[in-house]
């Protein structure tokens, strides 16, 4: 296949918290629509859950839209529960996921990613895909499951250096307009698209809480931060009145995420931060309330600042 010309979105890995949006009501016109700014393998199942108009992106660069000033979203889900926490002051952390390759049923290589995607993936006439480690965290999993397939014996760095870099949202249209022949993508995207994926072990797959500490083993830096390997969460939170209802719809519905491939434990959602910001408290009602703020959530964040 002839080979494509790197897509690279720019943009930097932001870290650090940056103070707590309180939760109310705009002042602006009321009639206008809620938004939610959501991740980008959010996208399909946040246009359909209602009461925001969704807005998709990576979650590092749509963290960087609130933080600029450029977006003033009613809501958030991003995936990443960190950058929610640091936007919103609290979290949800309501569905999980795994990483998978995406392929072209209709490419030559098909039958040979199928058998063997290690391999496969790692020969120059083989197109791949993956996204963008500055701009969302499916670009840094990917890298942290290469790392970790690599300490097995796979051509972790051939594979690397023989992918494309797409934004999210456009990855898997490209790889179904025939321009990569595999991509890295998360699992639900691969049900959303329809598209015939190979699902990796779950000890490179970051999906099993069981294995963190294995998953830790694994690091990547960005941005000049180190990222360690831990289980892929999604958080999400409002950030006005107005955003309730879309935040409602999509945590509390756990049978429509796992519909779209997503994962939701029967724990989840899990709700931190509500007691130190109790203007994002729910009422009577709210699908999260079981949820609490336990101290001892098991949230956390596999990064070293150093």
């Amino acid at each position: 296949m002839r080979r494509r010309t790197l897509l690279l979105a720019g943009g930097a890995l932001a870290s650090g918290a940056v103070g707590v949006r309180v939760t109310g009501s705009r002042s602006d016109d009321e009639e206008t629509p809620a938004t939610a700014l959501v991740a980008g393998s959010l996208q399909t199942v946040a246009g359909e859950v209602g009461g925001a108009t969704p807005e998709a992106h990576g979650s590092l660069a749509a963290a960087e839209l609130v933080r600029s000033g450029a977006r003033d979203p009613d809501a958030l889900a991003l995936a990443e529960p960190r950058l929610v926490a640091d936007l919103a002051g609290w979290h949800a952390v309501f569905a999980t996921n795994a990483l998978t390759v995406v392929y072209d049923p209709d490419s030559e290589f098909a039958p040979a990613i199928r058998e063997d995607w290690r391999t496969a993936l790692a020969r120059e006439e083989v197109g791949v895909g993956r996204t963008d480690p500055a701009r969302d965290p499916l670009g840094y999993r990917t890298l942290l499951a290469l790392d970790l397939a690599g300490r097995e014996g796979a051509p972790a760095d051939a594979i690397r250096a023989n992918a494309d870099v797409f934004p999210e949202t456009q990855l898997l249209r490209t790889l179904e307009a025939g321009g990569v022949d595999a991509a890295f993508a998360y699992r639900n995207m691969a049900v959303a698209h329809d598209l015939p994926r190979v699902d990796l072990p779950a000890e490179l797959d970051l999906s099993d809480p069981r294995l963190a500490d294995r998953y830790r083993r694994a690091a990547v830096t960005v941005g000049g931060e180190t990222i360690r390997g831990e289980p892929i969460r999604y958080g999400a939170a409002f950030l006005t009145d107005r955003g309730e209802e879309f935040y409602r719809n999509l945590v509390g519905d756990a049978e429509r995420l796992r519909e779209y491939g997503f994962g939701v434990p029967d724990e989840f959602p899990v709700v931190r931060g509500r007691e130190s910001n109790p203007a994002a408290n729910h009422r009577n009602g709210d699908p999260t309330a079981s949820a609490g703020d336990r101290a001892d959530s098991p949230v956390e964040h596999g990064r070293d600042n150093r």
